[in-house]
């Protein structure tokens, strides 16, 4: 994982309570190739006569077509394994970061970037952000100025955390 920025950061903490969903979404889609891929094999039309193994035809065409599918399906799930790759990275990534602050830090950024835990109450959520002043004063902060700043501060300090780091703490 690359060193991110403070807009980066942002962003992954405005998806970072979709990424199990996400992955939940890219294991279906392997599931869902796994299973037509299975469902390839073109009955043959035996056209000499002599028997074929199963899932073989004698027609080349048929033949070719059916390799096409089943690297279609298989460049489908090598693609769909990658993005669970790096979405469980993120994951982890975040999760780790958002445990080295402290309780009100972390408010803040949930307050500011990442809405609720519930999926429909930040389907709601999204699109409004509190204010910063709402945000101070669940945050029992009196200066809507300094929570801005602060929430600034703390993207710029989780981005500079490297990923070598955050990960020798998972370990």
């Amino acid at each position: 994982m690359e060193p991110m920025t403070p807009d980066q950061i942002k962003k992954l903490l405005q998806k970072y309570y979709d990424i199990p969903q996400m992955i939940d979404e890219e294991l279906a889609t392997i599931r869902h190739c796994q299973e037509e891929r299975g469902k390839f094999s073109l009955s043959s039309p035996i056209l000499s006569g002599l028997p074929t193994g199963k899932g073989s035809t004698s027609d080349q065409t048929a033949n070719a077509a059916m390799r096409d599918n089943t690297v279609y399906f298989d460049r489908q799930i090598e693609s769909c394994q990658k993005r669970i790759s790096r979405l469980q990275e993120q994951r982890d990534w975040c999760r780790v970061a958002l445990g080295t602050l402290g309780r009100a830090e972390r408010r803040i950024l949930e307050l500011a970037y990442m809405g609720p835990k519930d999926r429909r109450q930040r389907e709601k959520w999204s699109g409004r952000r509190p204010a910063w002043k709402e945000i101070a004063a669940d945050t029992e902060y009196c200066d809507a100025g300094w929570v801005s700043q602060k929430a600034d501060s703390l993207l710029k300090e989780l981005s500079d955390l490297s990923p070598q780091e955050v990960f020798s703490w998972i370990n």
